[in-house]
């Protein structure tokens, strides 16, 4: 997968994990992950258009608490409807931004709703590239991309 590609993800990802949270992430290290993504939230958009696959937002629940407090503007100690609604609507928020990046370059991409699952056991794809981006000392949001063709 070339770096046209990956890069909108990276960018979307970063521009509104700064918008909404108020964090700096930095990039981590590239790689090929093999599914599931046990022990972890997961969300996963849907991606159509000019390009197709799947993005899957990966975190354990130390970071979702830290984002869903971030958005609530309170701490958040416990993973409830509400927390889990707010970390939905910032991966729909990040979808959109990357959307808009692939827009940006003339390519359409449109996004389905996020899917929330605690262990991420039942996917159809085997390989992702996973780009993990630290948030805070320890604290990973991991961006894993799957794009047909």
């Amino acid at each position: 997968m070339n770096v046209e590609v990956i890069n909108p993800f990276i960018q979307g990802t970063k521009q509104i994990l700064a918008s909404v949270c108020n964090v700096d992430s930095k990039m981590g290290k590239v790689s090929i992950k093999n599914k599931p993504f046990e022990d972890k939230l997961n969300i996963t958009i849907g991606i159509f258009g000019d390009i197709k696959g799947k993005v899957n937002y990966s975190f354990d629940l130390s970071v979702a608490l830290f984002i869903a407090s971030k958005m609530m503007f309170m701490e958040v100690t416990a993973l409830d409807d509400i927390s889990k609604s707010a970390i939905c609507e910032l991966s729909n928020m990040i979808s959109g931004s990357i959307a808009t990046v692939f827009s940006n370059s003339g390519k359409f991409v449109d996004i389905t709703p996020p899917t929330l699952q605690e262990n991420f056991n039942n996917c159809d794809v085997e390989k992702f590239i996973s780009i993990p981006l630290e948030i805070e000392p320890g604290k990973i949001f991991e961006i894993n991309v799957w794009i047909e063709g």
